[in-house]
C-alpha cells in the first residue's frame, strides 16, 4: 500500500498531498471493486491511472499550477474557488464582522485566510495542499497574524481546535459520496459556535444550477436543531449558523 502510494504521489500535481489522503481513495476503490493490490506491471499501471483521476475529481479544487507572485489579487485568481469568490468576499467578511470571533477554523481553506485573516483573530487553516499552505503561512508572518496551517485530510482529523467561528466553503461537495454522513461527522467534531458553509450554484461547466438549495444539508441542520440563515449569490449558497452547540 506504501509503496502505491509513493508510485501515485510521483506525479507534481499530486506529490504534496497528504499520505493519508491518497491513500484512503486507493482503499475505496479497491473496497468498491472488490480486487487487490495487482501485482503485474500493466494492471498496476492501469490503477496508478485510475487513482489519479480519483484524485483530480475529489481533490480538484486544491490542485493547480505552481504559484510564485507576492500579488495578493493574483494569488486568489490562481486557486479556483478563491478566483471565483473574488467578488464574494466582502460579503463574507461582511458576515464574520457581525459575529465578531476572536477565533476561526477553516476546514479545506485553500487561499481564503490571505482574504480573510486578521492580526487580531486566531486563524486555524486547514488544506490538503501543501503549496497553498507554505503561502498562507507566509502572508500570517508577514501581517503578524496569530495563525496556524495543518496539513491534513480532515476526514482523518480525530480533533479539531475549540473556535468561535468556523468556515467550510465549498468543501462539502468534495467530500465523499456520502455527503450527510460526512457533514454529519464533521459536525460532530467541530466544537465552534457559528458555521459559514457555502455550495457551489453553478456546475462544472459554468452553468447555473437548477436545484442550488441543499436540502440534505437543510434537513442535517433540522436533526440537530440548529438554526440557520441563507444568502444566495452569483457563484455560491451560503448558508449561516449563528447558534451551534456541540452537544446537539
Amino acid at each position: 500500500m506504501e509503496t502505491l502510494t509513493a508510485e501515485i504521489k510521483q506525479k507534481r500535481e499530486f506529490n504534496d498531498l497528504p499520505d493519508s489522503f491518497v491513500r484512503n481513495i486507493l482503499q475505496n476503490y479497491l473496497k468498491k471493486q472488490k480486487i487487490l493490490i495487482p501485482q503485474d506491471k500493466k494492471s498496476r499501471k492501469l490503477l496508478v491511472k485510475i487513482i489519479r483521476a480519483e484524485l483530480r475529481r475529489s481533490a480538484g479544487q486544491y490542485l493547480g499550477n505552481s504559484i510564485n507572485t507576492d500579488s495578493v489579487k493574483d494569488l486568489l485568481k490562481s486557486h479556483v474557488s478563491t478566483s471565483e469568490r473574488l467578488n464574494e468576499y466582502e460579503y463574507i467578511k461582511s458576515i464574520i464582522k457581525h459575529l465578531n470571533p476572536g477565533s476561526i477554523l477553516d476546514l479545506g481553506c485553500g487561499l481564503n485566510p490571505i482574504a480573510i485573516a486578521k492580526p487580531n483573530v486566531k486563524y486555524y487553516a486547514y488544506d490538503i495542499k501543501a503549496e497553498y499552505l507554505t503561502l498562507v503561512n507566509e502572508h500570517f508572518k508577514k501581517n503578524k497574524i496569530h495563525g496556524e496551517v495543518h496539513h491534513e485530510d480532515i476526514n482523518q482529523v480525530s480533533h479539531f481546535p475549540k473556535t468561535d467561528l468556523c468556515l467550510m466553503l465549498k468543501l462539502l461537495d468534495i467530500l465523499g459520496k456520502n455527503k450527510k454522513e460526512t457533514a454529519r461527522n464533521l459536525l460532530n467534531k467541530i466544537d465552534s459556535k457559528s458555521f459559514i458553509v457555502s455550495f457551489a450554484t453553478k456546475t462544472l461547466s459554468g452553468k447555473q444550477m437548477s436545484r442550488p438549495y441543499r436540502r440534505w444539508f437543510e434537513n442535517l441542520l433540522k436533526e440537530k436543531g440548529l438554526e440557520y440563515k441563507i444568502h444566495r449569490t452569483n457563484n455560491e449558497m451560503f448558508y449561516i449558523i449563528t447558534k451551534y452547540s456541540k452537544s446537539n
